[in-house]
């Protein structure tokens, strides 16, 4: 799709720069997945750290609100809805009895910059009717003037489109987007009536991403045809309401503004974002893109690794020809390890539970060699296979974060006598990163699994002879 070049030399990018963004990724120990640097349209870079790569679709959570925005700014363009409409009068089935002034007041605008009012509590569903539910909720701002994050006013938003064209944001958007970039119909997670979650739950490639960052830049431009509502890209992605409680701030990154499903930047650059680290991010004034899928805990220290070194890559002293060279080996050997069997020490066998009871793990082997790991941490239950020294993969069932069913990469080896188990989802952000030691009937784990920080748990074995799986 972009053309790509032999050097980021030639779109004045300098691969010393990009080695050093490398460096920082590996020191500060950014699990980046993948990611597209684009200069003026062509591909300076294309960086994926295997299992994962630039053509997998992968979970965006909330970046998936950008395109959200995007299917509103269709709907005002075609005249469906103006961004000053009350959500009330395009789901006036889903107010309450008798609704407040300042429930009256919310608008499609309000919603989009995070400006609804509404109580914290209605970003979170205990019910099938989602809408309803958040619309129940106590204005506590007056609408317009006061940020709150919430992902819930992003699915009304969906849910107004919905109701006005009568297809979901995704089949709307198909032969308005998806289509004229060559996007094969992707997965959006949906509520239980069929609404598309709006403000997660979309699945597109780093390489999707990076079209639709590419497409921002031009301005809704695509191959010499408008693709996007002349003027949508200024609206959408100017400031609208201060996110930090006062002006924007040059040093913070989380405190330049919030506009409409995007965010301002340092650098006067904005971005489209998604938890644990998937980035559209765009600087008009350099004709740079960056897209990226990833699965870091921190992602201002992602961002900050972007403005430090990806786009000072452009315009610093070129690199040698030795840089360029350094650049593609290390771009070749981008990689996650799973574990290497040793082939020694014991491995722990049957049921292992903690002194509380509240978790155990189980370990059955198969008489190929893999490992049938079975987890539970309180009403929470994990079933996985791990290959023997070599991974092997699986489908997992659906997860709290998608309806999709995830496939998992997983292998377990005896390194230094302990156990290592390993598992990644190339279309997830998700890991499980264990090390097992046997103490006597104690088992030691040390546990990394992204959603938590690193621990370690102590489980006493439950019983001895669990048979062959």
């Amino acid at each position: 799709m972009f053309e790509s070049v032999r050097s980021p030399e030639e779109l004045g990018l300098s691969s010393k720069v990009l080695l050093q963004y490398l460096d920082e990724v590996k020191k500060r120990g950014l699990l980046m997945h993948s990611m597209m640097i684009l200069k003026d349209g062509k591909l300076a870079a294309r960086l994926e750290w295997k299992p994962y790569d630039t053509k997998t679709p992968h979970m965006l959570f909330s970046l998936s609100k950008s395109f959200t925005s995007l299917a509103a700014g269709f709907c005002v363009a075609e005249g469906l809805f103006a961004y000053d409409t009350p959500i009330l009068k395009l789901l006036p089935d889903k107010a309450p009895a008798e609704p407040s002034e300042w429930l009256r007041q919310i608008t499609i605008h309000d919603l989009l910059c995070m400006g609804s009012g509404l109580d914290e509590k209605s970003d979170f569903h205990k019910t099938k009717d989602w809408a309803r539910e958040a619309l129940s909720y106590p204005v506590r701002h007056k609408p317009g003037t006061h940020f709150h994050y919430n992902s819930h006013g992003t699915y009304l938003v969906s849910a107004a489109v919905q109701r006005v064209t009568g297809m979901t944001v995704r089949d709307y958007l198909m032969p308005r987007l998806f289509t004229p970039l060559g996007i094969e119909q992707p997965h959006w997670d949906s509520c239980p009536q069929g609404v598309n979650c709006g403000g997660w739950g979309l699945h597109l490639s780093c390489e999707s991403i990076a079209k639709f960052g590419q497409l921002l830049l031009q301005h809704g431009m695509w191959e010499g045809a408008r693709i996007l509502p002349e003027g949508w890209v200024e609206t959408a992605t100017s400031y609208k309401i201060a996110n930090d409680g006062g002006p924007p701030d040059p040093n913070n990154e989380w405190a330049q503004g919030y506009c409409y499903q995007f965010w301002r930047t340092r650098g006067n650059r904005y971005r489209g974002d998604g938890m644990y680290g998937q980035v559209c991010m765009v600087d008009e004034a350099r004709g740079m893109v960056i897209a990226a899928t990833a699965g870091v805990r921190d992602m201002g220290m992602e961002f900050q690794a972007m403005h430090d070194f990806v786009f000072p890559a452009l315009g610093a002293k070129p690199g040698t020809e030795a840089d360029q060279q350094a650049l593609r080996r290390r771009i070749a050997e981008l990689e996650y390890p799973f574990p290497r069997d040793e082939g020694v020490g014991p491995l722990p066998e049957g049921i292992y539970v903690t002194q509380d009871g509240k978790e155990s793990v189980t370990f059955k082997y198969r008489k190929d060699g893999a490992l049938r790991l079975m987890g539970r941490v309180k009403r929470d239950r994990a079933n996985g296979l791990f290959g023997p020294g070599k991974p092997v993969e699986t489908l997992l069932r659906a997860t709290p974060f998608s309806s999709l069913r995830q496939p998992m990469i997983a292998a377990w080896g005896r390194e230094k006598g302990k156990l290592h188990v390993v598992a990644r989802m190339p279309q997830a952000p998700f890991i499980l990163d264990a090390l097992y030691t046997l103490q006597g009937d104690t088992l030691v784990a040390q546990i990394d699994s992204l959603e938590e920080p690193p621990r370690e748990v102590r489980y006493v074995r439950k019983e001895t002879e669990p048979g062959r799986g």
